[in-house]
């Protein structure tokens, strides 16, 4: 068997670590981590390999050479185009004609397993590909392989939402592959292992295993995976073979490459490596640090947690707190370098400067003396560093989400969208909003974005004008946040107007935090553009899209509530058209009522009901101050629930319409089943989030959405949720159907929901959801978002939250005993699987 090293990559979520030096060439421990690889090979007897190259390959081939050094035969082979993982394997098989099998393996990841034991599982099998899989405490950024008890593998989820995360078994990205898969992946064209070959193998009934080894791995795919490598191989977490010996010194474990000179007053403590040739000062304090060859630690320096590597000098009486060093740099005397700071290479800190927390500094870079450099606004931490909750950043104003942070994103979004594009920004009424956003619009100006500001405007109308201009690459809407006076929303959203996928928002996370993105040269910074008409254009297109007739011949009385947001300004000249009586309720823009507590919003809905009922209104709406979110008051004043509107309105669409499919989210309540099934129509679930019902309404083969949080899509003029039309498009099916709206409640099922938050920590929802699928496998289920369990009378659906350390289980049955005891026997199956 033959081994192929993965060692192509970039490392761009390593930078400032990986200018000049290739991932796998990152040290741990002062040697590179392919060597580790290249020795975990050679133990289990491969000793023929070929390591494929991309970025800067002469660090690698001059570093290996022949592999003899490290007792293996090293060949390379260097693609000249961009093949894909699988392309670039068939690649190296090609190139060095392999007609034998092989074990692909990453080059940058630290691992410790048992290769010989996935051999045997391999041969035993009769597998013709078998992926090593492991088990992770947060899988959210790696892919999810589903097995079955001999090891089958089922089904692959390609980096998931939490709501997707089925399992915590992981792809590790090492594979044993037979030479018959070989002839399935095409020659020298793009071809992924994950996304082409293993789904095409499945598709074709191949034998494909997963094999869950045993031990450590961690795929090193950003810093904080980096410096957590390092610390982790320095106190034996990891099994790797460490050069040098170990010496008992006072207390201190230290590991030492050759014999140290230790002068008086050194004091050493925790655990520590020396590379070679490193010069200890009198008074110098190490803790915890690994000190690379030819390295200089100054007379009273301090360093503690920190990583150097070779050929660092750190000046007399320096302190150096939880960093990382790169080759080269010179530390001045009686600087300081903060916690996660980190100095790259050849770079020189001034004698007294102050290097703050968080700090990159990239190559070659010079600090004067006893300056002060200060971070851009570093994210708080958040599991994985993840800004993004779907396509929306939330945070606290003016400390989470300041104008620096919100200027540092609008240039990582400029530059994503491409110098010269445009970008769309506008915002509610809210001063911090107004600050934010201009805040935002300085940096997309900075990387050269044609901004157009379309100022205060409910988002229906920005999601409406990004969908008919194509030009608009992007759209970022900022607003208060209904329901925290504290915090800030940023919605994202992309080219037509949906909600920025998943992959965008990681893609711009990455960059965001990496802080390496291009700015505009100075005759090239962007523009500022307040483009007109856009409501103008919105209400044409609105009004185009109802028969207007039939309600002006009902002539409704209606009570409508504005909530102080901006749907007033795009309703006021609409409402005029429909011949209706209209009583509007806060219909002015106020930036301090936008934002409402449960109780606020509440009595805010009980007046309106009052309201409704006292003057005779055939009915009554509340828009939210977003301008996405409808409530329904009957003319009895009866404020509906979430279900009860979800079912009237689905119910009063296939009344009038005749139509023959909907979707609406998997949490939504059965009633709409039986809905369904009256008008036998199709029914089709989806996520539970605005985005999955967008893709549903883009569908030609979907005739409406609903979902269950007051939001509707009437195509075709919706897209997205729009409160503003979904109400007039009420009042226009009420006139065709010719009935109250009280009426379609009529046949609504007696059901009874329970709703239980179980607390679980980020690292554990992996195992739950592996421990739910497993324990429902024999269940009738869907596994659409999160768990949905169907029984006889009801169902329970487990939902992990994307956005806090919490699992959601929703039940709803036609017994409010049956509903409450499935809410508490799940939520305790989920609090017991915690503590095993």
């Amino acid at each position: 068997m033959k081994g192929i090293i993965m060692a192509g990559g970039f490392g761009t979520r390593l930078r400032p670590l990986t200018y000049g030096v290739p991932k796998p060439m990152v040290p741990i421990l002062n040697k590179p981590i392919m060597e580790y690889v290249i020795k975990l090979l050679k133990k289990e007897g491969i000793t023929d390999i070929v390591s494929l190259l991309y970025f800067e390959p002469e660090v690698i081939k001059d570093y290996f050479e022949t592999g003899e050094k490290v007792g293996v035969k090293m060949r390379y082979a260097i693609p000249t185009a961009d093949l894909g993982t699988s392309g670039a394997v068939k690649f190296a098989i090609t190139t060095y004609n392999i007609n034998e099998p092989v074990l692909v393996i990453s080059g940058d990841l630290l691992t410790d397993f048992s290769l010989r034991g996935a051999l045997e599982f391999h041969r035993s099998k009769g597998s013709l590909a078998t992926i090593l899989l492991t088990r992770v405490e947060n899988p959210l950024a790696f892919g999810i392989v589903i097995t079955n008890n001999e090891g089958k593998i089922e089904r692959f989820l390609e980096k998931p939402s939490w709501g997707q995360v089925f399992s915590d078994t992981v792809n590790t990205g090492i594979y044993i592959l037979e030479p018959e898969v070989y002839d399935l992946i095409p020659p020298n064209e793009e071809f992924d292992f994950s996304r082409d070959l293993f789904p095409l193998m499945l598709k074709e009934g191949k034998p494909l295993y997963g094999y869950i080894a045993n031990g450590y791995w961690r795929d090193i795919g950003s810093l904080r995976d980096y410096k957590e490598a390092c610390f982790d191989a320095l106190y034996d977490r990891v099994r790797i073979e460490k050069s040098g010996r170990k010496i008992e010194w006072h207390g201190c474990e230290l590991w030492a490459e050759e014999p140290p000179e230790i002068p008086n007053g050194v004091e050493l403590s925790g655990r520590i490596y020396l590379g070679k040739g490193v010069k200890l000062s009198p008074g110098a304090r190490l803790k915890d640090s690994i000190i690379g060859d030819n390295s200089s630690i100054g007379v009273g320096s301090s360093c503690v947690s920190s990583i150097i590597w070779d050929n660092v000098s750190l000046g007399d009486f320096s302190d150096i707190r939880e960093s990382i060093i790169v080759s080269g740099v010179r530390v001045g005397e009686r600087a300081i370098v903060m916690e996660n700071a980190i100095i790259s290479f050849g770079s020189k800190i001034g004698d007294e400067a102050i290097i703050n927390p968080g700090v990159k500094i990239w190559p070659n870079k010079e600090v004067e003396d006893r300056a002060v450099l200060s971070s851009s606004l570093i994210w708080g931490d958040r599991w994985a560093g993840e800004m993004f909750t779907r396509s929306r950043i939330s945070g606290i104003i003016n400390d989470e989400i300041s104008p620096e942070f919100a200027s540092k994103l609008g240039g990582v979004l400029g530059s994503h969208i491409g110098a010269g594009n445009e970008v769309v920004v506008s915002r509610d009424s809210d001063r911090s909003s107004q600050m934010i956003a201009r805040a935002l619009i300085s940096g997309l100006l900075s990387a050269g974005s044609r901004v157009q500001y379309f100022g205060i405007l409910p988002i229906p109308v920005i999601r409406a004008c990004l969908r008919e201009r194509p030009s608009y690459r992007a759209g970022v809407h900022i607003r208060k946040s209904p329901y925290d006076a504290r915090v800030i929303d940023l919605i994202f959203f992309s080219s037509g107007g949906k909600d920025m996928p998943a992959g965008t928002c990681r893609s711009i996370e990455r960059v965001f935090f990496r802080e390496d993105f291009p700015r505009a040269s100075y005759n090239k910074i962007g523009t500022l553009e307040r483009p007109r008409g856009i409501l103008e254009a919105y209400k044409t297109a609105f009004l185009n899209s109802i028969d207007v007739e039939p309600i002006r011949a009902k002539k409704f009385k209606l009570v409508v509530d504005f909530s102080f947001g901006g749907a007033i300004e795009a309703l006021h000249d609409i409402l005029d058209e429909l011949g209706s009586e209209i009583i509007p309720l806060n219909a002015y823009i106020d930036p301090n009522r936008i934002t409402k507590t449960r109780s606020e919003l509440e009595r805010q809905l009980a007046d309106l009901s009052i309201i409704v009922n006292s003057l005779g209104a055939d009915i009554g709406f509340m828009i939210d101050p977003s301008g996405e979110r409808l409530y329904i008051i009957d003319e009895n004043g009866r404020l509906l629930n979430a279900d009860e509107e979800l079912y009237a309105v689905t119910k009063l669409f296939l009344m009038v319409t005749g139509a023959k499919s909907i979707a609406v989210p998997i949490s939504a309540t059965m009633a709409i089943d039986k809905l369904a099934s009256e008008y036998n129509v199709r029914l089709t679930r989806t996520r539970d989030d605005h985005l999955s019902l967008m893709e549903a309404a883009s569908s030609p083969e979907i005739d409406f959405v609903a979902g269950t949080r007051g939001g509707f899509i009437f195509k075709p003029f919706s897209f997205a949720c729009d409160a503003m039309f979904a109400m007039v498009k009420i009042l226009e099916l009420l006139a065709k159907a010719g009935i109250r709206f009280s009426q379609l409640l009529e046949g609504f099922p007696s059901l009874y929901r329970e709703e239980r938050v179980v607390i679980c920590s980020w690292k554990s929802k992996g195992k739950i959801m592996r421990e739910l699928i497993s324990e429902t496998s024999g269940l009738k289920r869907d596994i659409i978002d999160g768990v949905r369990i169907l029984f006889e009378d009801g169902w329970v659906l487990v939902l992990p939250d994307s956005a806090h350390p919490q699992f959601t289980v929703m039940c709803e049955s036609v017994s409010e005993e049956e509903a409450a005891k499935l809410a508490d026997q799940y939520a305790e199956m989920l609090r017991r699987w915690q503590k095993e």
